[in-house]
């Protein structure tokens, strides 16, 4: 279990999330509450004392162009694309379906289809947690040097 800090004047909305005993003193407007271990700071917490978790499918737009932010990113820049053409091309004299390129674009479209918001949601956490491990990593090789 973990503890929330709630709002008196904003039902549902979570302020702070700690470890039981690192609560603080809050003015009277807030309240300590006891909530599962998963909870987060986007989570809602409802009268009855249940959560619900924060669905970011459910957002505005995010089935319409999730997966286009994401896919332009996979995607790299058009230069990185144009280096990949070149490359190609120098090495085998044409460019084809199944060169670097072609491979590039269709793994990034196999990886982030349009029609599955939850691929598009696990493809931005592997994101996410290759650059916390690049920048892990880069930390330690520098405190290391």
């Amino acid at each position: 279990m973990l503890k929330a800090l709630l709002h008196n004047q904003e039902p549902g909305r979570i302020c702070e999330v700690v470890t039981p005993g690192n609560e603080f003193e809050v003015h009277e407007n807030f309240q300590w509450v006891d909530v599962p271990d998963d909870t987060t700071l986007v989570d809602k917490y409802n009268p009855d004392g249940t959560i619900t978790k924060f669905d970011q499918t459910a957002l505005p737009g995010f089935r319409e162009y999730a997966y286009q932010i994401a896919r332009g990113i996979a995607y790299q820049s058009p230069g990185n694309q144009l280096d990949m053409l070149f490359h190609e091309l120098i090495a085998t004299g044409s460019i084809s379906n199944t060169g670097t390129w072609a491979t590039h674009i269709a793994e990034v479209k196999a990886n982030i289809p349009k029609d599955d918001p939850e691929a598009v949601i696990a493809w931005n956490q592997a994101q996410v947690a290759a650059f916390q491990a690049a920048a892990q990593t880069a930390t330690t090789i520098s405190i290391a040097s």
